[in-house]
């Protein structure tokens, strides 16, 4: 892995060995698109920007996703999904600005070389601009392609005054301080590299870890993931200072990539806890592998700079934790350990003395293998001076993490410097008098080598910070074990914010903040939450919080904000204030799964493969991920809200479970498992009573499961609710780990009964299972034939029954109904009626696809694993589609009636993908296998598509004029979320605001406060095309969901603010907006002379209905 041809350089010119750089990747610089405003809002159809995933499309992985058990935490599944991005910006964009610091030994002060790396479409070009205060200066550059190493540049792109080195390398001089370097485009390559070369005398300087990367093209993560394997598990010759460099060289490229930066995270730690060893057939020298980890830590502080509030500065804060300062004087070291042997009398080489073999050992390792386990025999040897015993020697490695084995594995040097060390392994002899100069080494290590110990990093901080944040140090450190002193810490790192945060970051500030944030961690483990009482516990959640929105920031500060307004109110424990403390706390929850979930499910993976491939024991990799996460801020908050929990519930008179569907009692034989993966597209012959930890919201509920128990929280009115009232299934949420932890555990056949409060019971059942008999599909359903012919785009002027589904006709039914309130509104739409995909298939221009899509249909046989494959060739067939001839002007004049924005239909390109999109569900898993469940021909549904434009909801509702639980039909029961209605109906993990009213006297019971972390925000004025098959909306058959409904351009996922949201404040303005929904509902249910479930959304004073379907 050898990258560029310039000499060997080694000694006095400090510069790291050839062989020891790496390939690097290039930076991802992701699109940014703020949020316009638009005009209807489908309240059930909107969902978050990160990919086309479909329902049934690749169902398992989705799913999963779902029920947060793979896939990153921020990643939510929906049935709705955006077509395209919204566009980023154009111009001149800057990927890399940075300053690196040179240091040259013929110099009195250091110099300096600046870098900034641009990109500017309207020219075409990449650019590099360079700039340096050193005289006399080149770079020594190449192309660079991070997996074969330099290559020669075209001549084109060779600057005057350049000489050529080698078939790979040319020199070229600052020319007034200056380099400019310009590439177009489309003959970029994947990075210049360089370092820089000063003429008379001849020195040599490398750029943060090794070669200066100036990174022109993105890079996939997984191969910074295949590099490190590769590395780790095939190198002959590979160390600690090749490892480093790998950091410092990828970090960059992966700055936009949780995937990434989670591998670099992953090897960090796989160094820190001694997983890989110090090296492999390799040697390097102390002020290399220092400049090196100066390198790491320096990039670590500025990404952690350069992103705030991002997900970069969680990971950086976590690798810069694993990782020593740097810099200091790494010569010293060697030079030390050489000084005390001298004036001690011990042997050394052929010069004689006392012979004691650890000095001898270790002054080899000092020599050849310098790293930051140094410190620790360091420790381990002065309390050996100082005690006369070998076990403390020995019992403070192992403590420490050396073990034997490890200590065994030290050495491996080649070359001029192979000492010939094989290992670490004798005991040291007992000579006080060298006490005080390996105190000293010690000291000098650190200055290489420390990082985590919060007196040192003190130290090394305080020269550079203001006296005020220095005297609140030197308080922390004199009085570290005092009970009060977390809030010291917490007044300190808030004042070590803006140095973290300035522009090119600030590494010891950084390091000095994570070593604050490890103490705060020490002293709150000697608490013991659980024996204080509630008002104690909740002011401490509110100091733990605030030292997670230090660290990670973010939405974080969100949250705290929200916490410490609850906490600030009065009549705390009250039962209203419980009900808003409880909703916060679900908050906090929320946002701490989230992000522990996306660290599990990036980093698990990840040391499995690494440490499959170089054959770590099982036991360290089993929970890898788990002791990552218990190591981290995060874990005490987890703590003190399970602390919370049950005496916010107490205060609000909550019990432990709460009713989904109403269905009183079920019988069945226990079946616990994850999530609802596992068993989609399942039948049982017996009734079973699933126990499930995770539900997403997009799952089935196979025949035979009679009851659904969850952890998770589901909004009564999503779509897996209705479906499993549909079905007759007893669905309830269990929010007391306890309880449901034992439910877990529970196994035979068992009774489930909903008690006079709500509260369930779960009993062991002297009957058998029962054969199946709920939950079973309805069989019986007959779809409306197809008519022939037509146009291929209506307006909503010629919507029928015999041309569209019920969505389509029902909202035409209400646009002309009289009697309803001012404030209501629907809205305008198109549509492509029944028949019309048939007709695109029969095009002469899609004849290939029509004969694929008819070959891979016949081949579907009912196996449930071969014809997901089968389904999902269907659907990216459906996908190659051409618009038939006249299709393009027929949506162009309906859209035009409908008084759509122009701008909105002009690319007809994308709203054909997005037509196209909903077309294609028609072959999803679940709409195949619930078609088939209900005996219903693929043949006979028809898809039709609803088009409307996009109104930008403040909230969405979703409202049943029937209460769905109890049955009242004098009551209604509705829930509302902030933003657009996907993360309602898609049960998003949270709660909605969910409410009942009574239709005569209008009094209203808010049930549960909205707690839900993310909403969706439309990113741009857009069109939305929803499913409108003739198998929706039927009688005894709601099919909530079965097919998609795609943006043209996605929506946006933010974090809920609920700080500044009256939703959960204000219950003036709760009533008020929960009153006027009462008034949709009856004037809807009147109109349409049935019990409806209407979905909508609300904009200022106006309520807009964008769906209602006859309730199930």
């Amino acid at each position: 892995f050898c990258r560029h041809p310039r000499p060997l350089l080694r000694g006095s010119r400090g510069m790291l060995k050839t062989a020891a750089r790496c390939g690097a990747l290039v930076t991802i610089f992701a699109a940014t698109m703020a949020p316009v405003s638009g005009a209807v809002s489908p309240a059930t159809t909107l969902a978050p920007g990160i990919g086309k995933i479909q329902s049934g499309q690749f169902a398992s992985l989705q799913l999963r996703r779902a029920a947060g058990s793979q896939g990153p935490a921020q990643e939510s599944v929906m049935r709705l999904k955006g077509g395209k991005k919204a566009q980023p910006a154009v111009g001149r964009v800057v990927l890399d600005k940075y300053t690196h610091e040179i240091k040259s030994k013929n110099m009195d002060k250091p110099g300096f070389a600046k870098v900034e790396v641009t990109k500017d479409a309207s020219t075409g070009k990449l650019e590099c601009f360079l700039e340096t205060d050193m005289a006399g200066l080149w770079i020594h550059w190449g192309f660079a392609k991070r997996d074969s190493g330099w290559f020669a540049p075209p001549a084109q792109y060779i600057p005057d005054g350049s000489k050529k080195i080698d078939d790979k390398a040319h020199q070229t001089p600052f020319n007034g301080g200056k380099i400019h370097l310009s590439v177009d485009m489309a003959d970029a390559p994947e990075a210049i590299a360089f370092v820089l070369k000063k003429d008379s005398p001849e020195e040599w300087f490398n750029g943060p870890g090794g070669d200066f990367w100036v990174a022109f093209k993105p890079a996939d993560p997984s191969g910074v993931g295949q590099t490190i394997v590769d590395r780790e598990s095939k190198s002959t010759h590979w160390t600690i200072l090749n490892r480093m460099s790998l950091v410092v060289e990828n970090l960059k490229p992966v700055a936009e990539s949780p995937g990434g930066l989670a591998w670099l995270y992953t090897i960090l730690r796989f160094n820190f806890i001694k997983l890989v060893p110090l090296s492999i057939g390799g040697n390097y020298q102390s002020k290399d592998l220092a400049h090196c980890q100066k390198g790491v830590s320096t990039s670590l502080s500025a990404l952690y700079a350069k992103y705030p509030g991002g997900f970069q500065q969680m990971w950086s804060r976590m690798m810069i934790a694993l990782v020593p300062r740097g810099g200091g004087n790494g010569d010293a070291i060697r030079l030390e350990i050489l000084d005390i042997m001298r004036r001690h009398g011990i042997k050394e080489g052929h010069r004689p003395g006392i012979e004691d073999k650890f000095i001898e050992e270790w002054h080899q390792k000092l020599h050849t293998n310098c790293a930051p386990d140094d410190i620790v025999i360091a420790e381990a040897y002065i309390k050996f001076l100082q005690s006369g015993n070998k076990d403390d020697y020995w019992g403070h490695l192992k403590a420490k993490g050396l073990s034997w084995e490890y200590m065994c594995s030290i050495g491996g040097g080649k070359g001029s410097a192979n000492s010939g060390l094989k290992g670490m392994t004798a005991s040291p002899m007992h000579l006080p008098q060298l006490t005080d100069d390996i105190k000293h080494l010690k000291w000098t290590l650190m200055q290489v080598h420390g990082g985590a110990d919060i007196d040192f990093m003190i130290y090394k901080a305080k020269d550079g910070l203001s006296a005020d944040i220095v005297g609140l140090l030197t308080e922390i450190q004199q009085n570290r074990h005092e009970w009060w002193v977390t809030s010291k810490i917490i007044e300190a790192r808030s004042k070590l914010r803006s140095y973290c945060e300035q522009p090119d970051g600030h590494r010891d500030a950084l390091m000095l903040d994570v070593a604050l944030e490890g103490w705060f961690g020490v002293q709150l483990s000697k608490s013991k939450f659980g024996e204080m009482d509630r008002d104690a516990q909740f002011d401490l959640a509110s100091t733990v919080l605030h030292n997670v929105a230090l660290s990670y920031g973010g939405e974080w500060w969100k949250v705290l904000s929200l916490f410490n307004k609850v906490r600030d109110m009065g009549d705390r424990w009250s039962p209203q204030w419980a009900a808003i403390a409880k909703a916060t706390t679900e908050r906090a929850s929320l946002a701490l799964q989230a992000a522990m979930d996306q660290i599990h499910t990036l980093v698990q993976p990840k040391a499995r493969e690494l440490g499959t491939a170089i054959g770590t024991d099982e036991s360290y990799l089993a929970n890898f991920a788990e002791e990552t996460i218990r190591g981290l801020p995060t874990f005490h908050l987890s703590q003190i809200l399970a602390c919370i929990d049950p005496e916010i519930r107490k205060a609000g008179n909550m019990g432990a479970w709460e009713q989904v569907t109403g269905v009183p009692s079920a019988t069945g034989e226990v079946a616990t498992m994850d999530d609802l993966v596992g068993i989609q597209g399942k039948s049982f012959d017996t009734n079973q009573v699933v126990i499930v930890k995770n539900l997403g919201g997009i799952e089935d509920i196979p025949a035979g499961v009679v009851a659904v128990l969850s952890h998770s929280a589901v909004d009564v009115l999503s779509h897996i609710a209705i479906r499993a009232r549909n079905q007759g299934v007893l669905m309830a949420t269990c929010h007391d780990e306890g309880v449901f932890n034992a439910l877990m555990a529970t196994s035979g056949v068992v009774d489930v009964k909903v008690d006079a409060r709500g509260q369930i019971e779960v009993t062991a059942s002297t009957a058998a299972a029962g054969a199946s008999s709920k939950g079973k599909a309805v069989t019986n359903i007959k779809l409306k034939p197809i008519p022939a012919g037509g146009a291929m785009v209506v307006s909503d002027a010629a919507f029928s029954e015999t041309i569209l589904g019920g969505k389509s006709n029902n909202l035409q039914v209400l646009r002309k109904a009289t009697g309803l309130p001012s404030f209501l509104k629907f809205p305008s739409s198109v549509a492509l009626p029944f028949g019309t995909c048939e007709k695109a298939l029969a095009d002469p221009a899609n004849s290939e696809v029509k004969s694929e899509v008819d070959g891979l249909v016949a081949k579907l046989s009912g196996d449930a694993i071969k014809d997901s494959v089968t389904l999902a060739e269907i659907r990216e067939a459906m996908l190659n589609l051409e618009a038939p001839a006249g299709m393009e002007k027929e949506l162009e004049a309906a859209c035009a009636a409908a008084k759509f924005d122009a701008d909105l239909f002009s690319h007809f390109e994308d709203c054909f993908d997005a037509i196209k999109q909903v077309w294609a569900s028609k072959w999803t898993d679940r709409a195949f296998f619930s078609r088939k469940a209900c005996g219903v021909p693929d043949a006979s549904l028809s898809m039709a598509v609803l088009g409307q434009q996009v109104v930008a909801a403040e909230y969405a509702f979703v409202l049943h004029t029937t209460n769905p639980i109890s049955g009242a039909t004098d009551e209604m029961m509705g829930e509302v979320v902030v933003g657009l209605g996907e993360s309602l109906v898609g049960n998003y993990p949270g709660r909605a605001l969910t409410f009942t009213i009574n239709k005569a006297s209008g009094a209203v019971t808010v049930l549960r406060l909205p707690s839900k972390r993310q909403c969706l925000k439309l990113a741009e004025d857009t069109l939305i095309f929803r499913s409108d098959s003739n198998g929706e909306d039927l009688e005894g058959f709601a099919g909530a969901g079965l097919y998609e409904s795609i943006l043209v351009t996605e929506a946006n996922t933010v974090e809920t603010d609920y700080e500044k949201s009256p939703l959960l404040f204000d219950e003036s303005f709760r009533k008020a907006l929960i009153s006027k929904l009462a008034e949709v509902g009856k004037a809807v249910e009147g109109a349409m002379g049935s019990a409806q479930d209407i979905e909508g959304c609300v904009v200022g004073e106006d309520v807009t209905v964008v769906q209602t379907r006859p309730q199930v």
